[in-house]
């Protein structure tokens, strides 16, 4: 009663079983796929594995569907009562079930029956396929789409019937199962051709995957010979208007929405409803967007006499929908950004029509303007770049505005170098708003190597912005401009740029550059010790960016939060927030970010118990990178792991380079760990606001006390280290783990009272009290006879807490030394300043530090 098949079942063994379980408790199931799907070999077994079956009729042969199915299930014609009668009351104490196959043609007739059936046979089940669904009340529609794993199982099978000695290419077959869009039909319309063709071969000429997997079977039905013919056969059932409707839709390259489908083809819903039913276009229900076959497309392409007409009006629509989101995407919003993304492929399809026939080129270039924001903010700015690139090749001269967003973008996607000389062609000739938007871009692009020769250049543009009213210009620029002092460790200069840039982001509301603002502030923030501050604002960036989807200023708050919690002494959360970031990353590249990551990844690497390595290749693609701080932080973090002098003055040279004291400071100390200079990196870093360096270099500074034999001061120097570390919530640092040996052995060379009152002493110190007595510790040195240079180092804190008003005995207090000695120390400094009391001396102190 079921038709019988020569070859095995491949691929659908879960669809079977499935199927089945829905069968024995549904009245009526449709399986609905596009022609080549298998409906009707799915159909079969799934029948097979239900049983019962009473008739299963081919409804695309007959005339009279009715008679196919009297004749199907064994029933006689009475000629005193119709088909559909005679055939409901022969079945109507019937139990089992009624296949019905390919009712796509005879779908009013098909209906009909089915519902007659269903009405006066209560026990009777249906099966029943189409390319559309039947429309019934109570059909539960199944849809049937590619095979698993594309179909390869199924070619190898089917290949290998007609060449045993089929050799194994699982590439090529990959390949050609992928061209057939795993549609069972034209996988073994494939498979056919290994009877006298290479694998190979079979794979290029898949590239007229609409006429060359055919076949010649007379067996066959003629819709099923071919792909094209398949097709043909099903825009044949949807109509005429429908198929113009299809061809039309054709220019869109992918998931595309009722606006857009409606915009490109001129006609309403119902006749993209009309293509759904009929298989020919796919609808996604939760998405709310459509797709065609790649087949199906390049079939309907060829249909599509004249493109113009359908791209004039698809380009209008864009048009208009890109001066709609403009505003938005300004302010990133969330909502234009979501409109964009379900738009792409509209877009993707009216930019690159443009670029290739030279139409509506104006118009084209008014919509990459207006959409370059979005590309930016989604990470897709090579998307952007290359569509922007095209309209501009096209046109005869290239815009002011159309050349800052191919600048913008192709600076973002990554190609400094390219977008700089396009930046700079712009601001040659631009004038307002779009000059100040092209300097900010060279100003970025500069600040990574002269930060302090970008800050003039981004001086202007933010002028540029604020005299345009633009505010994402001023934003941007003052950002930019708070970039270029934290690359210089001016935090105080740093955080009055990103002040005065929050009028205007306040009016914008624009949740990427607040992700900046919190980026540069979680940057100061940890380099002064505030960690929890840091950490809780970088997340809150983080999240921001994230929300977005732009990974640039993510990567810039990725690395504060990550120095955060590793020195907070939680490394593993550090090695954890990245592993969870690191797929956006990879999904959304931007300039520098996959630096970023791997340097974040390493940072806490080396924070953790026991250490890991710096990759050799992340040291040597921050070497070819040209970034000065990231090479400098990268070298330092192998400097400091190894102990390794020529690595850690390579990131010292690096970091004077554009004036980063705290990488510089941070090598310096240590190159102190094994030789001199501990008490000017120290003091270096102090001056700098350098405090999670302070702890570090107290260390080190008492490992060289230790090695000339002063053990005391050696333990005094740990302690006040300690209190430090106290103060801040500062785990020890690798740098500190290396010096960690001698803190021990120091402690165990003094007597028991000694090292308790060390210990004593170096906790009293304060943060300055500790640097001071670091230096004073040092030893001696010369120096000239008179004037400022000719101070000690404990002079010179006796001045400076003189300055402050502090008596002798509190002076003396605060540098752990009585009344007297401050008398002393006074004596030699009046004499080698000239002058006579504290009032003067004071006053001069004031002077100097002015």
């Amino acid at each position: 009663m079921l038709p019988a098949f020569a070859s095995s079942f491949v691929g659908r063994a879960d669809d079977v079983r499935d199927l089945a379980g829905l069968v024995r408790r549904t009245r009526v199931v449709t399986l609905v796929g596009p022609g080549g799907a298998g409906k009707t070999r799915l159909a079969v077994e799934v029948a097979r594995a239900v049983g019962g079956v009473i008739g299963f009729v081919e409804a695309g042969a007959p005339a009279d569907l009715a008679l196919a199915a009297l004749a199907a299930a064994g029933i006689r014609e009475d000629p005193d009562a119709s088909p559909e009668d005679r055939l409901v009351a022969s079945l109507a104490d019937r139990h089992g079930l009624f296949v019905i196959d390919g009712c796509e043609h005879v779908r009013a007739a098909a209906a009909g029956l089915v519902g007659r059936v269903v009405r006066g046979c209560p026990d009777l089940r249906v099966l029943t396929t189409s390319r559309v669904r039947l429309g019934l009340v109570g059909e539960t529609v199944r849809a049937v789409g590619r095979l698993p794993d594309d179909g390869r199982a199924l070619f190898v099978e089917r290949a290998r019937e007609v060449r045993a000695d089929l050799p194994s290419d699982d590439s090529a077959v990959a390949a050609i199962c992928r061209l057939a869009e795993g549609l069972p039909l034209a996988v073994e319309l494939a498979a056919g051709h290994a009877r006298g063709l290479p694998l190979a071969a079979i794979r290029d000429a898949m590239s007229d995957r609409l006429r060359f997997p055919a076949s010649a079977d007379p067996g066959l039905p003629a819709r099923h010979r071919s792909l094209q013919a398949c097709i043909a056969w099903g825009l044949d059932a949807a109509g005429e208007r429908a198929a113009r409707a299809l061809a039309a839709l054709s220019v869109l390259p992918g998931r595309f929405t009722l606006e857009a489908a409606r915009a490109v083809t001129g006609e309403p819903a119902t006749v993209l409803e009309t293509l759904v039913d009929h298989s020919l276009v796919a609808f996604d229900p939760v998405d709310a967007r459509y797709r065609l076959l790649d087949t199906v497309r390049e079939h309907a392409a060829e249909t599509l006499l004249d493109e113009a007409p359908v791209h004039d009006r698809l380009r209008s629509w864009v048009a208009a929908l890109a001066r709609e989101l403009t505003d938005g995407l300004g302010r990133a919003d969330p909502g234009a950004l979501d409109r964009l993304d379900r738009e792409s492929v509209a877009v993707v399809a009216v930019l690159r029509g443009a670029a290739s026939s030279g139409r509506g080129l104006d118009e084209a270039a008014g919509i990459v303007v207006d959409l370059a924001f979005g590309w930016s903010l989604r990470g897709r700015c090579h998307e952007g770049r290359d569509l922007a690139r095209g309209v501009a090749e096209a046109l005869p001269e290239v815009p002011p505005r159309l050349g800052w967003a191919l600048a913008f973008l192709t600076a973002y996607a990554g190609d400094l170098a390219a977008g700089v000389e396009l930046a700079a062609a712009v601001a040659d000739r631009a004038e307002g708003a779009t000059r100040g938007r092209a300097l900010t871009l060279l100003g970025m692009a500069q600040l990574f190597v002269d930060p302090a020769g970008a800050a003039d250049v981004l001086a202007e543009a933010v002028a540029l912005g604020v005299d345009a009213e633009d505010d994402w210009g001023e934003v941007e620029a003052r950002q930019m401009l708070a970039c270029c002092h934290l690359q210089q460790c001016a935090d105080r200069d740093a955080l009055r740029c990103a002040d005065a840039a929050l009028p205007a982001l306040d009016r914008l509301g624009h949740a990427q550059l607040r992700a900046w603002d919190a980026a540069v502030r979680a940057d100061v923030a940890v380099r002064a010790g505030r960690l929890a501050d840091g950490e809780a604002v970088g997340r809150d960036g983080l999240r921001l960016a994230l929300g977005v989807a732009e990974p640039v200023s993510a990567g810039a708050c990725l690395l504060p939060i990550v120095r955060s919690v590793c020195a907070q002494g939680r490394p593993d959360d550090g090695s954890a927030l990245v592993a969870q970031v690191r797929p956006f990353f990879a999904e959304h590249p931007g300039v520098g970010t996959a630096l970023v990551v791997e340097l974040a990844d390493a940072i806490a690497a080396a924070w953790s118990d026991p250490p890991g390595p710096v990759p050799l290749a992340l040291r040597e693609a921050v070497a070819a990178a040209g970034l000065p701080a990231l090479g400098a932080e990268v070298a330092l973090l192998h400097a400091t792991l190894a102990l390794d002098g020529v690595a850690a003055a390579e990131a010292e040279e690096l970091a004077a380079s554009i004036g980063h004291r705290e990488h510089a400071a941070a090598a310096a100390l240590v190159r102190a760990v094994d030789g001199p200079g501990g008490h000017v990196a120290l003091a270096a870093a102090a001056e700098a606001g350098c405090e999670l360096l302070v702890p570090d270099g107290l260390d080190v500074v008492a490992r060289s006390a230790l090695r000339s034999g002063r053990v005391t001061v050696a333990a005094t120097l740990h302690a006040a280290a300690d209190r430090r570390r106290e103060e801040l919530g500062l785990a020890v640092s690798p740098l500190g783990r290396a010096v960690r040996g001698d803190r021990d052995a120091t402690v165990a060379a003094l007597p028991v009272a000694t090292s308790a009152e060390c210990a004593e002493r170096g906790r009293r110190l304060d943060r300055d009290g500790a640097v001071a007595y670091a230096s004073r510790a040092r030893g001696r040195r010369d120096r000239p006879s008179r004037g400022w240079e000719s101070l000690t180092p404990t002079e010179r804190e006796v001045v400076r807490l003189v300055g402050k008003g502090l008596t002798n005995a509190a002076v003396g207090a605060a540098l752990l030394v009585s009344a007297g000695t401050v008398r002393t120390h006074l004596r030699s400094v009046f004499g080698k300043l000239g002058v006579s009391n504290r009032v003067e001396l004071a006053a001069l102190a004031a002077r100097r530090r002015e």
